[in-house]
């Protein structure tokens, strides 16, 4: 009886080779890869169109847009960093933006470096209970020359960027990570 019902089972289910397996995994492995690789770049991918990156002039170096704006109006550039302030305006929504270096998302990144600090404007409007002081922000914009006003006890004149295209940043962006040797204690 137990030879009869193993004989059933053989024929009901006929033994494949053992490379067929592999085989199956060979086409596998290339699809999973390809999907793996599509969604990385998609996550290393900037939150902006091609056309508009196309279109910024990456020679321009933030200290030479501090010091002489006027010189590079009608020039895109991406710039980001911390919002210091937003104000709605009748024609739209201003702010101002501590300037940090950025990544190669665009995205900010966190640190002392600064070259000043620079406004935008924009004819969206924005809300400034969520584009609020502390958040990053990453701005493509036309140079629009420069605007003096007071910071403090000083008069500061700030490089103007007209927004094509406002990025701001989740909060909780992910891990950054890091490659370093020492001993971290952490408060």
């Amino acid at each position: 009886m137990a030879a009869a019902a193993a004989t059933l089972h053989a024929a009901q289910f006929p033994k494949t080779p053992w490379y067929t397996k592999y085989m199956k995994m060979r086409n596998v492995i290339p699809g999973l890869t390809a999907c793996i690789a599509v969604l990385a770049l998609a996550a290393c991918s900037p939150p902006f169109s091609r056309e508009l990156l196309d279109r910024v002039d990456q020679k321009i170096a933030y200290a030479d847009l501090q010091n002489e704006p006027e010189r590079f109006r009608g020039k895109y550039l991406m710039l980001g960093g911390l919002i210091v302030e937003a104000k709605n305006l009748k024609a739209g929504t201003q702010l101002e933006v501590l300037q940090q270096p950025l990544d190669g998302r665009g995205r900010p990144i966190p640190s002392d470096e600064t070259g000043g600090r620079f406004l935008v404007v924009t004819e969206q409007f924005l809300d400034t209970a969520v584009f609020q002081r502390g958040r990053e922000v990453t701005v493509i914009g036309e140079v629009a020359g420069q605007q003096t006003q007071p910071l403090g006890q000083i008069e500061y004149r700030y490089p103007v960027l007209k927004a094509k295209d406002v990025h701001l940043w989740s909060p909780n962006g992910g891990p950054r990570f890091s490659v370093g040797v020492g001993v971290y204690h952490g408060f």
